[in-house]
């Protein structure tokens, strides 16, 4: 034990490092992709009444459901919603918090509950999901999916603290309240609401729990001990208790979230990020390419040496070059090189594996064959022919090597055509998109100019009828 560090040596199980600042809530992965603070906490609220009614359709506490709507708001505290979708996140959610709560569902009753919540919103008729057909094996992989992702983000922990207990008891002993039932009532009300709020990420549950009375006795008109402060016994101050109780008000002023909207945002959030993607891969692409030009054979480092000019660099060797320097090394190695010109040649060499460079895997067959060959009946009578055949294919392979260097620029020619028109077919991608792109906003603000006309002239109609 003496040799750990002290820092690094134990283990500690903590829940407050689910507490942010304002500013770390506010600057969230959805925000950065490009979906605004508005839209963002309509889709927290959705989200939340989402989970609140198919809790109650599956018959869950109210604890399951509290549980869900705070994983829910932990996750894309740290996830983004254009990559995400929060219809699977929260079936993911509540499906989670019923295993976590004891009350366990089946996978295929939470699919059908919110297949059924969204029938009624579309006023359609209501029918349960197929079990059998593709669009329910579909949502259960999602579903699976989801709460797998769930729980890897949040690090498997899942242990929340709720205010509800922290209510009751801080009315029947500390305040003896207990017997205003409308107060406490209120009070529970206003935490249940809180819920759809980003205030659980913020403070801890016994402050919450504070400003929910604090504000509930505030409304009531009932007085509570200020000298000293009741809240102070929670560890709780009377600007946390204002703060959480705005946040709260706040939730009744805003417009109920229209899902077509917020889909669209979504939508046009989520082209743009496969947009931005997209070049930052093409541009990943390009510098590799860049680096690959500029790597020297010799070393690991990809840069060039900046003291070698283009002058000094080395040029390219012809590849005909090439192989007449390998076959004169040979010669010198073997004998003098005025003996292979005279045609003095040592009889165990094969001339093709003076004239090209071949495997040792050919250079086995050919030996073998050779060998195979002589011991034949008719050797003496094939040498004159081997003789000649051996003549033809150096002159081949002679003719071959002058045609190597044009060979190669055709194909570097054709390369760089194929590569012209990939970077073509790719620009004209890219603006029919942006013309898509522009086309769609162009549509979406007729819509919303004809729609503005049909809210004033009813306005006068209206006007003209009283």
């Amino acid at each position: 034990s003496s040799g750990i560090n002290a820092e690094y040596g134990h283990i500690v199980l903590t829940t407050d490092n689910v507490f942010h600042s304002s500013e770390r809530v506010a600057n969230t992965p959805s925000r950065n992709d490009g979906i605004s603070y508005e839209d963002e906490r309509d889709i927290r609220i959705l989200g939340c009444e989402l989970i609140q009614s198919s809790g109650l359709l599956l018959q869950l506490p109210q604890v399951a459901m509290a549980t869900a709507q705070i994983l829910f708001h932990r996750f894309y505290l740290v996830k983004s919603m254009v990559i995400h979708n929060y219809e699977h996140l929260a079936m993911a959610a509540i499906f989670l918090a019923a295993k976590i709560e004891e009350h366990p569902r089946r996978i295929r009753d939470v699919i059908n509950c919110f297949h059924h919540i969204k029938q009624v919103k579309d006023k359609k008729a209501t029918q349960p999901i197929d079990f059998t057909g593709n669009l329910y094996i579909k949502q259960k992989n999602d579903v699976i999916k989801a709460e797998r992702r769930l729980l890897k983000e949040l690090g498997f922990c899942v242990h929340v603290k709720y205010p509800h207990k922290i209510i009751i008891v801080v009315l029947s002993t500390i305040l003896e309240q207990s017997q205003n039932t409308e107060l406490v009532q209120l009070s529970w009300n206003f935490m249940n609401d809180s819920l759809r709020s980003d205030v659980f990420m913020r403070y801890n549950p016994d402050q919450i729990g504070c400003a929910c009375i604090w504000l509930s006795a505030r409304i009531k008109k009932i007085c509570l001990p200020e000298n000293p402060p009741w809240y102070e016994l929670l560890d709780c101050t009377k600007e946390q208790c204002i703060d959480i109780s705005q946040s709260i008000l706040k939730l009744y002023c805003i417009p109920r979230p229209n899902v077509v909207k917020l889909e669209r945002a979504i939508n046009a959030a989520k082209e743009a990020y496969e947009l931005k993607k997209s070049f930052n891969n093409d541009k990943n692409k390009k510098d590799l390419k860049e680096i690959k030009k500029t790597a020297t054979p010799n070393s690991f480092s990809p840069a060039v040496d900046a003291n070698k000019s283009k002058d000094q660099t080395s040029p390219k060797k012809n590849p005909s070059e090439q192989l007449n320097q390998r076959i004169a090394r040979l010669a010198t190695e073997n004998g003098s090189s005025d003996s292979y010109k005279n045609g003095n040649r040592r009889k165990h060499h094969s001339p093709r594996r003076r004239y090209s460079p071949i495997s040792p895997v050919r250079r086995k067959q050919d030996r073998y064959s050779r060998k195979k060959h002589r011991s034949s009946s008719d050797s003496e009578a094939a040498s004159p022919a081997r003789k000649h055949k051996h003549r033809s294919k150096r002159r081949v392979s002679s003719s071959s090597n002058n045609s190597s260097s044009s060979s190669d620029d055709s194909e570097a020619a054709r390369e760089e055509a194929r590569r012209k028109k990939h970077e073509q077919r790719k620009k004209m991608a890219d603006k029919k998109k942006l013309e898509d792109k522009i086309r769609q906003f162009e549509k979406d603000k007729e819509r919303s100019k004809k729609d503005r006309l049909l809210k004033e002239a009813a306005k006068e109609h209206k006007h003209k009828v009283k």
